[in-house]
Formats: structure tokens, C-alpha cells, sequence
């Protein structure tokens, strides 16, 4: 009985020792937010990033990225706006002759919705219309990017583009569509053009005025001159009228 109590007590110890250390010494197992992959690789989460200083470039990239490779139009100025791994396998001259890996969409009009943003990546749903001629219906495509290049002078390019279809096989509801701004592609400059009134619209509503107020003048003018007309007839018809007496 001594010797059970003996190995008892001494059991215990060791148990309220380990306990001891696992207390002053916790694990340095994943923080909050942390994932881990099969197999214990530990992924630190990316820190996200204010999107609006950095809208205009990075909307900037997209219009110029849907003006150029998305209508295969000006395809040499599109290589230099995608990340080495979307030119994988690909030599600028055969990059130019179109066969990239970028789904071509008539684009007339163009869209976009914030997806996400991080430091390291950035997520814009992008909805591409063709001319009603075409009769296809809107698309939305997933545009990400990175920032690629040495880390000193990495700059924000497109990494993939992908479509992201709705079960019904078009945009979606009204109300979905209410969420997405509207994308210059009209215009091939890197900043977005605000939309500004044509002068030549201004000038229609000017022209028109102008031209009733001359209607106006000549028709006064020419009443003016039919009554002095008629009225210098009549007074030389009186005279005669009286004789050389009058």
C-alpha cells in the first residue's frame, strides 16, 4: 500500500509539473485569423488596402486592359500591361498574333464592382456590353491583379480574367446591376475621362435661339417697311386727290 501510494503521489507530481510548464510556456500554435494548409503550412492572412487612393491607377489598368487585349486591339500594348505568369509560354510576337490567353468580348460599354482589395491583390468584377447589333448579352468577368516585379519597382498588372456567368446566363437582375459603376472605354488614355457635355450639344439650343430672334427682326422690319410703303402711297394719292390747289 505504501509503495501504490509512493508511485500515486509521484505520478501526480509529474502531472502537476507538466501542467506548470504548458501554463508558463504556451504553445506558439496559429494567431487568430491564421490558416493552415494540409500538412501544417502555416499562411499568414494578407492585409487589406484602402482601395481609393490607388482606384484611378488600377481602374485605369482594367480600361486599358479590356480597350486592348479583352477587343485583341493594339495586343502589343496589352503585354505590357498583364504579369509574367498570364505570358508563360509565349513570345511577344506570338502574343500579337491574338491567340492569348484572354476571352475576346466586343466591348462597348463596361462596368465594375469591387470584389476585394489587399496589398497583395486586388479583385474587380467587371460587366463588358456589346453594341445592341450584336445581340450578346452582358458578361461579368473576374479581373485580378497583382503587383509584379522586383518589390522596389512592382507595379499593379493583370493576372487573370476570367467570366463568372449567372445560372440564368446573363448579367442578373436590375438590382445586381445597380451595384457596378461605370468603366470608361471609350477613350484609350490611362486616366479616366470625366463625362463632360459636347460644345457642339450646346450649340443647337443656342443656334436655334439666334435664328428665332433673326426670324423675329426681319419680320418686324419687313411690317415696318410695308406700312411706311403704304402709308407714303396713301398720302401722295390724297394729293393728287386735292389738286394743285391743296
Amino acid at each position: 500500500m505504501r509503495r501504490r501510494l509512493a508511485w500515486t503521489g509521484a505520478f501526480m507530481l509529474l502531472a502537476g509539473l507538466v501542467a506548470g510548464l504548458i501554463v508558463a510556456f504556451p504553445s506558439s500554435g496559429p494567431a487568430p485569423g491564421d490558416k493552415t494548409y494540409p500538412g501544417g503550412e502555416l499562411v499568414k492572412p494578407d492585409k487589406r488596402m484602402v482601395f481609393a487612393p490607388h482606384q484611378q491607377q488600377i481602374l485605369g489598368l482594367a480600361q486599358q486592359f479590356v480597350l486592348t487585349a479583352v477587343t485583341r486591339k493594339d495586343l502589343d500594348r496589352a503585354w505590357e500591361l498583364v504579369c509574367p505568369e498570364m505570358r508563360q509560354g509565349y513570345t511577344r510576337t506570338s502574343w500579337a498574333k491574338g491567340d492569348i490567353p484572354v476571352i475576346p468580348f466586343p466591348a462597348y460599354v463596361a462596368k465594375w464592382h469591387l470584389a476585394y482589395s489587399f496589398q497583395t491583390e486586388v479583385d474587380l468584377q467587371v460587366a463588358l456590353y456589346a453594341r445592341p447589333k450584336d445581340k450578346l448579352n452582358p458578361v461579368v468577368f473576374d479581373l485580378t491583379l497583382h503587383p509584379c516585379g522586383a518589390a522596389s519597382g512592382a507595379r499593379w498588372r493583370v493576372s487573370s480574367f476570367i467570366p463568372t456567368p449567372s445560372a440564368s446566363g446573363d448579367f442578373g437582375p436590375s438590382s445586381e446591376q445597380s451595384r457596378f459603376n461605370p468603366l470608361a472605354i471609350g477613350t484609350r488614355s490611362p486616366l479616366l475621362q470625366p463625362k463632360r457635355a459636347s460644345g457642339a450639344w450646346l450649340a443647337i439650343p443656342l443656334g436655334i435661339t439666334l435664328g428665332m430672334l433673326l426670324i423675329a427682326i426681319g419680320i418686324v422690319g419687313v411690317r415696318g417697311y410695308l406700312g411706311k410703303r403704304a402709308y407714303n402711297t396713301y398720302v401722295r394719292e390724297r394729293r393728287i386727290a386735292r389738286g394743285p390747289s391743296a
